[in-house]
């Protein structure tokens, strides 16, 4: 069956992400060092449990600014918090094969991303019918209810949808529950794939 709605993850697909840059250019907001940071926000768990969606975006802002001592302003932090994914402009390419279909962004992310993501991440934002946050969906890849809940949000089912991950264990979960997925192995190479999908 031809697919009929796509799903891209984030981070690592869609956009490079750049932990160290978010690390760094955060610390010296607050005037600590980069490591600080990463154990205060990474290693403590905090990253995870937002993803998950146990904080909004007003909240995750605040426990930044308790532990961190963060003094700027919100629209500030959310530049930040936005900076660290680099947009893929190969990727961007491919994803434009499908704008006329039902898309989603599809990534285990925070409520802060999410907030932030139309104004500083617009290309990326302007691409996509859905965006299926973890901390919305209150799931993470690979499990089951996580790809429930992002073919919910395009009323879709699984035999009916298109994934690209990065990551092998997620693709092997969403082939699983009877998704076509690809593993992600550059933009050309995911454009090629979807020109094939297209035609088929």
């Amino acid at each position: 069956m031809k697919p009929r709605v796509f799903l891209f993850d984030l981070g690592g697909v869609v956009c490079r992400f750049h932990r160290e840059r978010r690390l760094e250019i955060l610390g010296e907001a607050c005037g600590l060092p980069a490591e600080r940071v990463d154990e205060e926000l990474y290693s403590s768990g905090l990253i995870s449990s937002w993803d998950g969606g146990a904080k909004s975006a007003q909240e995750v802002e605040e426990v930044i600014r308790q532990r961190l001592g963060y003094r700027g302003t919100s629209a500030e932090l959310r530049r930040i918090w936005c900076g660290a994914f680099e947009p893929d402009p190969d990727v961007l390419a491919a994803a434009d094969l499908v704008r006329s279909y039902r898309t989603a962004l599809f990534t285990d992310n925070d409520a802060l991303l999410l907030s932030g993501l139309p104004q500083h991440l617009p290309e990326v934002d302007d691409r996509f019918s859905a965006l299926a946050f973890s901390c919305v969906l209150r799931a993470t890849k690979p499990t089951a209810e996580a790809f429930a809940g992002a073919l919910g949000f395009l009323d879709a089912t699984a035999e009916e949808a298109f994934f690209v991950d990065d990551r092998e264990t997620n693709v092997r979960a969403a082939r699983e529950l009877g998704i076509t997925a690809v593993l992600f192995e550059g933009g050309p190479a995911l454009h090629r794939t979807l020109v094939d999908l297209l035609a088929g």
